[in-house]
């Protein structure tokens, strides 16, 4: 099931320091006190801790808001680490970097594709990352799944990055769905709402849910998200007579508050329609 999205091999050099061990520290991280995981906080939504809910009971997450600025990650760390810990704050920088890496590879890419190169620099200048560290864990007494949900990332483009433990599953085109076979240095890079919204539809949103089945394991996920600052604005080469503007400019953080406050959130196919999609007369 696999070989049904296709794999990029960019080179072995993806294997720089901080891409294993970064999910020692995320251990690390996720072993400090409830009291100082709670400093975790923002405003955003979905961008401070992240603590086990009724409707994720199994899931735990903290997230580095602006993890490409070198001071949020220091800031970060003080507030987990108060004395310190250089180790966590190198390997999360490495890893940020090398995520940095591959969205320039992969949205040069998109933009060579859709021939809009103009977008390409505007857009890396301008992005933000989220850096999110996700624990799942399923006790051996529980019968369920962790996040069976299927639901699309509000980001512009997502990574996913997952120790060896399976979880994620994503559903093709065709509408089935397999698992995401995870290794150390291994991507799944997706295209959130706000890209969609970007590509005048073009690109697609990939579905995806975690299914951790195997007991009394511990799964750690990291996902790096990006977002545009600014308005969000459908290039003129996605829009002609056969393929008519569908989505009016918005703004990315604005739409994240507006997907946190909607009660349509889960149900909704697909919200960024909902939120700025332009309406038929």
């Amino acid at each position: 099931m696999a070989t049904q999205i296709p794999v990029i091999a960019f080179s072995e050099e993806c294997m720089k320091p901080g891409t294993n061990s970064v999910f020692s520290v995320t251990e690390d991280l996720f072993d400090l006190p409830h009291e100082t995981k709670i400093k975790n906080t923002n405003f955003k939504p979905s961008h401070g801790y992240i603590p086990k809910l009724p409707g994720t009971p199994l899931l735990e997450g903290m997230n580095i808001d602006g993890d490409e600025k070198l001071e949020e990650c220091e800031k970060f760390t003080s507030i987990m680490w108060p004395s310190g810990n250089d180790h966590f704050c190198k390997t999360v920088r490495d890893y940020c970097k090398l995520i940095a890496e591959i969205e320039r590879v992969v949205f040069r890419m998109v933009c060579e594709s859709y021939r809009v190169e103009k977008c390409y620099d505007p857009y890396i200048e301008s992005c933000t990352y989220l850096l999110r560290f996700l624990k799942y864990k399923k006790p051996a007494d529980l019968n369920a799944s962790v996040n069976p949900i299927a639901h699309t990332d509000k980001s512009f483009l997502s990574y996913l990055h997952q120790n060896n433990i399976r979880g994620l599953e994503v559903r093709t085109k065709d509408g089935e769905w397999f698992t995401f076979e995870p290794s150390a240095s291994t991507f799944m890079v997706m295209a959130g709402d706000a890209c969609v919204a970007w590509s005048n539809g073009k690109i697609k949103a990939c579905y995806h849910r975690v299914a951790v089945k195997e007991e009394s394991q511990v799964r750690y996920s990291l996902g790096t998200f990006s977002y545009a600052s600014g308005m969000i604005e459908t290039p003129k080469e996605f829009i002609d007579e056969v393929h008519p503007q569908q989505y009016k400019p918005f703004n990315h953080i604005d739409f994240l508050c507006y997907y946190d406050s909607s009660d349509n959130r889960i149900k909704a196919e697909s919200l960024i329609k909902t939120y700025c999609g332009v309406r038929a007369n």
